[in-house]
């Protein structure tokens, strides 16, 4: 097997056709992350993304896309914005990774959700989680009787807060797949705030990251691009939700809301007419993302099994991060409350701090 790593602006055609083919082969890997539009996009403005390509007989069967970073260890490609990682191959392929390691030219490749049911990169996952996935293929009506036949109250009780949130504040209106950069930039706007309240990264606040972001907002190709429902009433924008798409497969990218309208949970009535309108449009699944919040539990009706884990090539580089791994483990299933849970927080933190960075030249 050859293996060569190459910026993503450098792919050909032949290698972009390929990519997509496996992508489509296989529903596992239908993020919008794992597509090469993704990843020529984050390269126009970090000049360190890398593609690994795995080829047999000159034909391309995988592809591992990551950033390089100061520290001699590839990244997640687009860092705290890319919410999974694979090796975007076949069903049942197995990839030696001492050679992507080496092709890159690097001590270790860390992942901070590689998908854990791909028998590529399975092996290399450490602390398993899961993302929560709505899909709904046939339809909205049929996703509304899945939920309801599920035991699931959440649709019902939506409806019930629309309707009294009509009758308290007059005219509620949804606005789906729209383009309003006003809006737009309230959205991001209150991120920001969030972040700024709750101590938590901002990661808006590096440039190249933001222009990613906007990048996306901008782009409207029918293979991918970004995706942006509204709520208002009487004008007034109430919440937004931004999604980044590949073809028919949305994932929940931002969401924010107008914290005087809290009684009314405007978040999760966008979700759902979201989650409706994309139906309708003929739009087979949303991805909401890991962490076990309880909208993304009650409106979720399939789930992506995931989680951090690494490529080592041996040495101290991977005998520390397994260790860590080992440290974190250890502490969870002790279940001793906020404790237990330190070595997760502290490594997911500097995952973000590390991925936010660009690499020297």
């Amino acid at each position: 097997m050859q293996v060569e790593a190459i910026e993503p602006l450098a792919l050909g055609d032949s290698d972009i056709a390929a990519w997509h083919a496996l992508q489509a082969s296989d529903r596992t890997l239908a993020s919008p992350y794992l597509t090469p539009d993704w990843a020529r996009l984050v390269n126009r403005y970090r000049p360190d993304a890398r593609v690994v390509v795995f080829r047999e007989n000159g034909n391309p069967v995988g592809f591992l896309p990551v950033q390089l970073s100061a520290s001699s260890i590839a990244l997640p490609l687009g860092g705290p914005l890319c919410d999974y990682q694979a090796i975007i191959s076949e069903p049942g392929s197995v990839f030696d990774g001492q050679k992507a390691i080496e092709a890159l030219g690097v001590r270790r490749i860390d992942f901070t959700c590689a998908l854990a049911d791909h028998s590529a990169t399975k092996d290399h996952v450490f602390i398993e989680d899961h993302g929560h996935i709505v899909r709904f293929e046939d339809g909205w009506s049929a996703y509304e009787t899945e939920r309801r036949e599920a035991g699931s109250q959440v649709l019902k009780r939506t409806r019930k807060k629309m309707n009294k949130f009509r009758r308290e504040c007059g005219n509620i209106s949804f606005h789906p797949f729209v383009r309003d950069d006003k809006a737009f930039e309230t959205l991001l706007g209150w991120k920001r705030t969030q972040h700024r309240q709750t101590g938590s990264t901002d990661i808006l606040s590096r440039a190249w990251i933001r222009y990613v972001v906007d990048a996306v907002y901008q782009e409207q190709s029918e293979e991918f691009g970004g995706e942006l429902f509204l709520l208002r009433s009487n004008d007034e924008l109430v919440a937004g939700l931004f999604c980044i798409r590949a073809g028919k497969t949305l994932h929940a990218w931002y969401v924010g809301h107008n914290h005087d309208f809290d009684t009314h949970s405007p978040g999760l009535i966008l979700f759902t007419e979201a989650i409706r309108a994309a139906a309708d449009a003929g739009f087979t699944e949303m991805d909401l993302g890991a962490g076990d919040y309880r909208f993304k539990q009650s409106l979720a009706n399939h789930s992506r099994a995931c989680g951090p884990g690494y490529i080592g090539a041996g040495g101290l580089s991977s005998a520390w991060r397994g260790m860590q791994f080992g440290v974190r483990q250890q502490l969870e299933s002790r279940k001793m409350g906020r404790l237990s849970l330190l070595p997760g927080k502290a490594m997911r933190r500097l995952d973000v701090w590390r991925c936010m960075a660009k690499s020297r030249p």
